[in-house]
């Protein structure tokens, strides 16, 4: 059995690491499944530039309104294909959604496509993406960061290959998200030069150091759709 499992680690700035693999015992059928996991990670990044500073978010949330999954065998039938059109909201301390997106069950056999597609919600006031952490400068000192991105963007990813998924076995699709990346490169440079509010909160808008806000955008934007072949 092949078993799909691919890290991208060339993408720094990527919102999203997806992982295909293999799972035993998924379920009490026996039925192979698929299934969407949510990672985010709230340990501390040291900025490129200056290895003494670094960056972290440890709270807030991420609103996710719509989810495609599909597969397809050699010969282009759709065998799984599920579509999620909802307002999901992903903790981001904890990695948990609400709703809970469950698997769905799979038939047996050799697939040869993977597509999934997940979209950000920006239909309403609050921003798709809202997270709080500090950024600790090169003088030790601690700031607070409020990251406010009302975005709409798509993200999809597309792999070509064979695999083969089996009784009692299944695919896991593991979204990591890792804001504290972003800033590696010219955000994190600017960071010294970010405005604070009333509070001393450094919020990063489209109305708030808007060019801390346009750098990380549009490096999200540029790897946004990936295309891999097994």
């Amino acid at each position: 059995m092949k078993t799909p499992k691919l890290i991208l680690a060339l993408f720094s700035f990527a919102l999203f690491f997806l992982a295909f693999t293999s799972c035993e015992d998924n379920d009490d059928t026996g039925k192979p499944t698929a299934q969407l996991e949510f990672e985010t990670v709230t340990s501390s990044n040291n900025l490129k530039s200056t290895a003494a500073q670094g960056i972290e978010f440890t709270d807030g949330n991420i609103i996710i309104g719509n989810v495609e999954f599909e597969t397809e065998t050699e010969n282009d039938s759709v065998e799984v294909e599920f579509e999620i059109e909802n307002y999901i909201t992903l903790d981001f301390a904890t990695g948990e959604t609400e709703p809970d997106l469950s698997a769905v069950e799979i038939v047996p056999g050799t697939y040869s496509e993977i597509e999934l597609e997940i979209e950000l919600w920006d239909d309403t006031d609050q921003p798709s993406i809202d997270l709080m952490g500090t950024w600790t400068d090169a003088n030790d000192t601690t700031h607070t960061v409020k990251l406010e991105m009302p975005l709409g963007q798509t993200f999809s990813l597309e792999i070509e290959g064979e695999y083969t998924v089996k009784e009692n076995t299944g695919i896991i699709a593991t979204v990591t998200i890792d804001p504290g990346s972003w800033f590696a490169g010219e955000a994190g440079e600017l960071l010294p030069e970010a405005t604070s509010n009333e509070d001393g909160v450094i919020v990063i808008s489209p109305n708030q150091n808007s060019n801390i806000y346009n750098i990380i955008e549009d490096a999200i934007d540029r790897t946004s759709e990936v295309e891999i072949e097994m």
